[in-house]
């Protein structure tokens, strides 16, 4: 039974969780530039040609985007000149389903995607939900990447190992021929690492 001594400090709760800011998305590992590149199979820019949705085996849904290469920047690029990138999420008439965190795609655009886990028969994964995905846009005439953060919070941990908001492997927007140099930097220093 409650007792009038505690009405105060209940009233003090409540009031704190009525004022408490929703959580703006999933908590993700932030992936600095080199964990982005050091997970990814393949990267590429690409132009989003088709997405289409679907009910996967568990249920959910998930959607296939077809990407056409425009530059392989690491990997292999398949006869066809195109990667299939798979989502969690997406809509089949009235039904939908949203996984925060995940990257949307809408057809027409450009993007750079860090993937893995795909193949000739198998659909690539982005690497760490939405980082792995940057939006390619052309202003006055000189092309721009910004990395996806919709639905996420990216968090690290800092020296002392408490976690600290991040700002991810691409903290702001950049020129696309400057950012690629230092990813084929990175895919370099990656193969003289292996070869010693």
């Amino acid at each position: 039974m409650l007792s009038f001594k505690s009405l105060p400090v209940l009233l003090g709760v409540f009031a704190v969780l009525l004022t408490a800011n929703p959580a703006a998305g999933s908590i993700v590992k932030a992936l600095e530039l080199e964990e982005l590149v050091g997970q990814s199979e393949q990267i590429v820019v690409g132009r989003v040609v088709f997405s289409e949705s679907f009910v996967r085996e568990n249920g959910n849904l998930g959607t296939w985007h077809r990407i056409q290469i425009e530059r392989d920047v690491r990997g292999s690029a398949p006869v066809e000149g195109e990667v299939i990138v798979e989502t969690l999420g997406g809509r089949i008439g009235d039904i939908a389903m949203r996984v925060e965190g995940e990257p949307s795609f809408s057809e027409g655009e450009r993007v750079v995607v860090f993937i893995r886990d795909g193949g000739p028969y198998t659909a690539f994964r982005p690497v760490g939900m939405g980082q792995g995905v940057m939006r390619v846009r052309t202003e006055a005439g000189v092309d721009t990447v910004t990395q996806t953060r919709e639905g996420m919070v990216l968090m690290r941990r800092n020296a002392r190992g408490y976690l600290e908001k991040s700002a991810g492997a691409l903290p702001q927007k950049e020129r696309l021929d400057v950012f690629l140099s230092k990813v084929r930097a990175l895919i370099e220093l990656e193969a003289g690492d292996a070869d010693e």
